[in-house]
């Protein structure tokens, strides 16, 4: 296989401790005619010399590009978008490590049907030392006609961010979103920037165009313990955000801002969404606990995910009953 019509991005911040293991990883690829771009986001460890010792000794193409301002992830993504001159990109995080044959199997997929405008793959997990652990994201719908199902329905297009998409489909239908989102932080925009984009171009699917992926594990995915602190408000009000726009856009109506779309929310659903996150965030958390053996923790943040949301476990389990 030669002359890859695709550019690998990596969006790069403060990621010292893992860039190079990453970049090892692409070297490793069964293919490599790939243009790499990497989106320095004004990193204030050394992970730019990093890359730059790690190409001296491994000589191969690649560009980097220097952030003059931390502006976050979706700012990143966006630069890509609107930068690389290739028809398809596939995003690697900094921190993650693909398998050998990530790239050649996402881009001989899509390659093998024109209706296809993004492919993803199944990861599994890994902790922040590089020790596999259980689990992974095992989401997305294997074929067209489960796709053209959902999307028909204006259902969310899940999909982990470790996918390979047409740059120009994504474009036409905005790319990743920075606009109608308030100044300063958190960065609403960062939150679930994927599954906006996902959701927004799952609007194609009136076209034949779909959103498929190999159910293989191609990536394995770092989940690091500062995890655990994470709130998961914002990412429960993007979600909600992008549900919202979905709807409309199914009815013929013009999307919310992120801004006009939260002025909308009344006091009693900003705390719904608000427990909504508690419930969320002592799931997740429970799971480290568990993988710790941690009987004690795990039960408590167990009990308290059931009090803030009493379905929220039972839709965990009968999505992986599912998927599985």
């Amino acid at each position: 296989m030669s002359n890859l019509d695709l550019t690998v991005a990596i969006c790069m911040y403060n990621a010292e401790r893992y860039i190079e293991e990453t970049l090892r990883c692409l070297m490793e690829q069964t293919v490599q005619d790939f243009y790499l771009m990497i989106v320095n986001d004004c990193s204030t460890d050394r992970c730019v010399q990093v890359v730059e010792r790690f190409f001296e000794k491994n000589p191969r193409q690649y560009e980097i590009v220097n952030f003059e301002v931390n502006q976050g992830l979706c700012a990143g993504r966006r630069y890509v978008e609107e930068n690389a001159t290739t028809k398809y990109i596939l995003f690697v995080d900094a921190d993650d490590c693909p398998y050998p044959n990530l790239v050649e199997t996402l881009y001989d997929k899509i390659t093998s049907d024109e209706d296809l405008m993004a492919v993803g793959c199944y990861l599994e997990y890994m902790d922040s030392k590089g020790k596999k652990m259980r689990g992974g994201i095992f989401l997305g719908e294997k074929t067209k006609e489960g796709f053209y199902e959902k999307a028909e329905q204006g259902k969310l297009i899940f999909m982990q961010p470790t996918a390979i998409y047409d740059r120009e489909v994504a474009l036409s239908v905005g790319g990743h979103n920075m606009d109608g989102f308030p100044e300063g932080k958190p960065r609403y925009r960062d939150y679930c920037e994927d599954l906006d984009l996902w959701v927004r171009m799952s609007d194609l699917y009136v076209e034949g165009k779909a959103i498929v992926i190999v159910p293989k594990v191609l990536c394995r995915y770092r989940k690091h313990e500062q995890a655990m602190s994470a709130n998961s408000e914002g990412m429960v009000l993007r979600m909600r955000h992008i549900k919202t726009n979905v709807r409309r856009r199914r009815r013929g109506e013009r999307d919310l801002t992120f801004v006009e779309f939260y002025d909308s929310l009344s006091v009693d659903e900003l705390q719904q969404l608000k427990r909504d996150a508690v419930a969320a965030d002592s799931l997740r958390n429970a799971v480290f606990y568990l993988y710790k053996w941690n009987v004690v923790m795990f039960v408590w943040l167990i009990l308290k995910s059931v009090w803030n949301k009493p379905s929220y476990i039972w839709d965990k389990v009968r999505c992986n009953l599912r998927i599985f």
